[in-house]
């Protein structure tokens, strides 16, 4: 291990000799100090077991490279195979993508389907601890390490959320993470919809099919919904936002230390998408994220909607080193086309709405499963699910042609039969919290009732009527086509 200090030392004094000379003693001078701690440690430091050469020169490189930015890091062996495995789009752990932000370990965004969406994990949230153990200080790929493991094991996470000053605990089972990259749909008035949950696999691929299926069903409004995407490859962020710019618009531009030497990334498909368009996203929006909505924000291509994205525009570079370690390092920064910085600051929506956030009462019924238990009561008592009388409110809401029925006051109706379920268990809601929490507690009412009725695909399609954001996005679709007649 000693040969290789003197291998990263020469690599080192290798690259000062392309600077100055006054540079070079510069380089020299500081690197003594280093030098002489280490020296002073392996000869005379009472505990010879923390003395071993690779822990020093491992503790040495991670301090150099947490003190440049949150996102450069030095990645061992282990952490170098796990990298490459994060690409394919399946691998083990709780579900989530996390950061460093304002040196707190934070979550950018749960992944659909998975552990921690299930259990509530919102983006935003702070892991204060991880089985018992303060995260404070902690670098991600450790992080990352704690928290995966084989699938069917636990592990207990402590979150911090909002103003809340107390930590809240969350066993989660770790699994095998699949992720659905891409869902599509067709919603009422002919709205096509895209969600699309990470920049990975097939992602660009199966966008590509979702607009020549709208196209074929001469859809020409169209919702692309990147909230909790927390980003992924950039190629597949550019060749997205081909199928909806012309040919040869720019899409982003990387510009690292050296100014002369920008990268520019432009839209290539030859076939796109010309209908109106609304991108939602959230702060759990990260990276390519960000690079897509502000590509088709500059061009006047779409209104984007929600609230303020995370702000992750930095450029990694990753460079192996002779142990089969690699450095992540920052070499650029991402800018949108109107030479907008991404990084530390984010996409602002043109239309600011941010998601409804339930009450604490609420969501501790939710994580009671309470909701879940109504709707097994609910069942009993209907088994014709949320289906109405009437067949002529029907809404299409995908290509299947699955029905969700509702009649008119049926909201009403399935909200005194909730709350009358609440007080037979002795869980009574206040009026206020019910007036506040309304429109959130039937969402979560007719998602767990779909579910328990058809599964997993038609809780999905009840999640999308039934979102404040997605209907605000439709109305303005409605509104730029009558306005563009």
């Amino acid at each position: 291990m000693k040969k290789r200090f003197i291998f990263i030392l020469a690599v080192v004094l290798m690259l000062a000799q392309a600077v100055t000379a006054a540079d070079k003693k510069d380089d020299y001078e500081a690197l003594k100090p280093l030098l002489e701690v280490y020296s002073l440690i392996q000869t005379s430091y009472v505990d010879v077991s923390k003395t071993v050469p690779s822990d020093l020169i491992d503790a040495a490189i991670k301090g150099m490279v947490s003190h440049i930015d949150p996102f450069s890091q030095y990645l061992d062996v282990q952490a170098y195979k796990d990298m490459n495995d994060d690409t394919k789009a399946e691998f083990g752990g709780l579900g989530i993508e996390i950061a460093i932000k304002d040196d707190m370990l934070t979550v950018v965004a749960p992944i659909e389907d998975t552990p921690a969406f299930e259990a509530g994990i919102k983006a935003g949230d702070i892991i204060a601890q991880i089985d018992g153990e303060s995260t404070e200080g902690i670098e991600i790929m450790d992080a990352v390490h704690k928290m995966r493991g084989t699938p069917g094991t636990k592990v207990t996470i402590s979150i911090l959320r909002g103003t809340d000053s107390k930590p809240k605990e969350y066993t989660l089972t770790r699994a095998v993470i699949k992720v659905e990259t891409v869902r599509q749909a067709i919603l009422e008035n002919n709205v096509g919809y895209i969600r699309i949950n990470e920049f990975m696999g097939e992602a660009a691929d199966k966008v590509g099919k979702a607009v020549a299926l709208f196209k074929k069903n001469k859809v020409d409004k169209v919702i692309i919904d990147l909230r909790d995407n927390p980003g992924g490859l950039l190629d597949a962020s550019v060749k997205i936002a081909g199928y909806f710019l012309p040919k040869g618009d720019l899409v982003v531009y990387t510009m690292g230390r050296d100014k002369e030497k920008r990268l520019d990334f432009k839209a290539d498909q030859d076939d796109v998408f010309n209908g109106e368009i609304v991108v939602l996203i959230n702060r759990g929006s990260a990276s390519a994220s960000e690079i897509l909505a502000g590509a088709l924000q500059d061009h006047n291509r779409a209104v984007v909607l929600g609230s303020q994205s995370f702000g992750k525009g930095s450029v990694q570079t990753i460079i192996p080193l002779s142990d089969n370690s690699a450095l992540r390092l920052t070499t650029a920064q991402y800018f949108t086309p109107k030479d907008r910085i991404i990084h530390g600051v984010g996409i602002t929506p043109d239309v600011v709405m941010d998601e409804p956030l339930p009450s604490s009462y609420s969501t501790a019924l939710y994580e009671k499963n309470v909701f879940d238990d109504f709707a097994t009561a609910y069942l009993k008592e209907h088994p014709e699910g949320l289906a109405a009388k009437k067949e002529k409110e029907s809404v299409k809401v995908s290509e299947s042609d699955i029905k969700v029925l509702l009649k008119k006051g049926s909201d009403e109706d399935l909200l005194e039969k909730f709350r009358k379920f609440l007080k037979s268990k002795n869980d009574d809601m206040q009026i206020q919290e019910f007036a506040q929490d309304k429109d959130i507690l039937l969402k979560w009412i007719k998602m767990a009732i779909a579910r328990k009725f058809k599964g997993r695909a038609e809780e999905r399609k009840v999640a999308i009527e039934n979102d404040t954001q997605i209907n605000r996005a439709i109305n303005i679709l409605n509104l730029m086509k009558k306005l563009k007649k």
